[in-house]
C-alpha cells in the first residue's frame, strides 16, 4: 500500500469509528470578515477529516438525486464484491450494457469491442461513461437487482439512512442521498488505492480490442480541479442529470495538510459547483492560522 493509500486508511478507520460527525459538531465562526462565503449549490457540506467537525453546511440533510456520484458507490461494490474478477480481464461491450446507459451522455465505449475491467473503471470514474458500470456489473456476473442490493446494503453498513440506489449509473432520479451522508461515500471510495489513483488522474488513454485490432481512446477527467495549482484532490466525482442538476463530491487536502470532505448537490450551472468549491477552499486556507492558533477563540456555528 502506498503512503497516500495508508493515509486514507487511517482517516477511514477514525471517521467510521464513530467520532463526532453530526450537527452537534462545532462550525466555523460567522463574524465580520470571517463570514462563510455564499454557496450557490442547493445543498452542501464541508467536513473535516478525520474529526468530523462540520465547517460549513447548507441544507445538508435535504434528500436529493445524486446523479453520477452514484458511480462512487458502484465502484466500491465492484471492488468489494468482484474480487474474483481480474482487472486486466477483457469484457466485450454488449447491447444490454448499451441499453442501461440509455438517456446519458454519448459513450466512447463501442458495442462488440472489448475493454479491460481496469479501463472500464477509468471510463466510469474519470469520464463518467454510462456504459462502463453496467459492463463491470456484467463482468462480475451480477444482474441489476443484485448489484443495486449490494449498493444499498453498503449504504446501510456505512450508517446512511437517507441514501438508496436503483441502478449503478445515477441516471435514475431514485438514486438519492444527502450532502451530509455522501461525504462518507467519497471517503469510503478513497480507501481503495486503485480507485484513488484513477480519481486523481487528469488524463489517460484506454484501449479497445476487436479481432486483433486495437483502438486507443483518450479520457479526460470531468473533475476540472485535478492538477489545478494550489488544489490537492485525493478523491472526487462529478455528476449531472436534468433532475439532479450539477453535483460534486471531493476529498481535498488543504495547505496545512489537513483534509476536508465536500459535497455540493443541485447546482444550476456546470461550473457553479467548482466555483462553490473554490470559494470554500480559499476561505478555509485563508483562515488556517486563525483556526489552529493556540490562543485563538473556539469557532462557533455559522448560518
Amino acid at each position: 500500500m502506498n503512503v497516500r493509500a495508508n493515509f486514507v486508511a487511517v482517516l477511514m478507520s477514525t471517521w467510521l469509528g464513530g467520532l463526532a460527525f453530526g450537527a452537534q459538531s462545532a462550525a466555523l465562526a460567522k463574524s465580520g470578515d470571517a463570514r462563510p462565503p455564499k454557496i450557490a449549490s442547493a445543498s452542501a457540506i464541508v467536513v473535516s477529516v478525520p474529526v468530523g467537525q462540520i465547517l460549513f453546511e447548507k441544507r445538508a440533510d435535504e434528500i436529493r438525486p445524486v446523479a453520477s456520484l452514484s458511480k462512487l458507490m458502484s465502484a466500491i461494490v465492484y471492488m468489494e464484491q468482484c474480487q474474483h474478477v481480474k482487472l486486466d480481464a477483457l469484457h466485450q461491450m454488449n447491447a444490454e450494457n448499451r441499453f442501461m446507459a440509455k438517456g446519458g451522455d454519448k459513450s466512447k465505449l463501442t458495442t462488440n469491442w472489448s475493454y479491460s475491467n481496469l479501463d472500464l473503471l477509468k471510463a466510469a470514474l474519470m469520464r463518467s461513461d454510462n456504459r462502463a458500470m453496467p459492463a463491470l456489473m456484467d463482468s462480475c456476473g451480477m444482474r441489476l437487482q443484485e448489484f443495486a442490493m449490494h449498493m444499498n446494503r453498503k449504504a446501510q453498513d456505512l450508517g446512511l439512512k437517507d441514501t438508496s440506489f436503483t441502478e449503478p449509473n445515477g441516471l435514475s432520479q431514485y438514486n438519492v442521498s444527502t450532502a451530509r451522508e455522501y461525504t462518507k461515500v467519497v471517503l469510503e471510495a478513497s480507501r481503495f488505492p486503485i480507485l484513488n489513483g484513477i480519481m486523481q488522474t487528469k488524463r489517460d488513454v484506454i484501449t479497445g480490442w476487436r479481432n486483433g485490432r486495437a483502438q486507443k481512446i483518450s479520457l479526460g477527467n470531468t473533475d476540472i480541479l485535478i492538477g489545478r495549482k494550489g488544489v490537492d484532490v485525493i478523491a472526487g466525482k462529478t455528476g449531472y442529470t436534468d433532475i439532479a442538476r450539477y453535483c460534486f463530491s471531493v476529498l481535498n487536502r488543504l495547505v496545512d495538510n489537513s483534509t476536508v470532505a465536500m459535497v455540493f448537490l443541485g447546482a444550476e450551472g456546470k461550473h457553479t459547483r467548482f466555483g462553490d468549491f473554490s470559494r470554500i477552499h480559499r476561505w478555509l486556507n485563508d483562515r488556517m492560522s486563525e483556526f489552529f492558533a493556540e490562543d485563538s477563540p473556539k469557532p462557533n456555528r455559522g448560518s
